[in-house]
């Protein structure tokens, strides 16, 4: 553009031409800074879960000596760094149990298996509603 010669016959329309063509490419270049932006922002937080799961690791490691000296609000974080889900029955079972099931964020081993779940009832977890009304005589 800074070699246009304004004396040029075709000038407004060169200039025009190459106004457009910088546009489209300063267009691809936001395109695609955008689409670094995305990707950096998950690479970053892959690399956050990553820290996370090894947090979770070294808390494991201390966790009998520093389990008992943690706040409530503490428990609670740590739990929720490795526990997805944990479903709890209502009332305390027959056998003590007050525990349903547990989802983990990573697997786990039990019984010989990498599992996500541990899900004590081993039956179904689909629940089916009801809705009863008393019909009208």
């Amino acid at each position: 553009m800074d070699n246009l010669s304004v004396s040029d016959e075709y000038y407004d329309k060169k200039y025009k031409d190459m106004q457009v063509r910088l546009d489209k490419l300063y267009d691809e270049i936001e395109e695609i800074e955008t689409f670094i932006e995305a990707v950096e922002t998950r690479l970053y937080n892959i690399k956050q879960e990553k820290i996370s799961g090894d947090n979770v690791y070294q808390f494991l490691l201390f966790f009998d000596n520093l389990y008992d000296r943690f706040t409530d609000m503490e428990k609670k974080i740590f739990m929720k760094s490795f526990l997805e889900e944990g479903n709890i029955y209502e009332a305390e079972q027959e056998d003590g149990r007050i525990l349903r099931s547990l989802k983990f964020r990573f697997p786990v081993f039990f019984n010989e298996q990498e599992l996500y779940e541990l899900d004590w009832d081993n039956e179904s977890t689909v629940e089916s509603v009801l809705l009863m009304r008393r019909a009208k005589r």
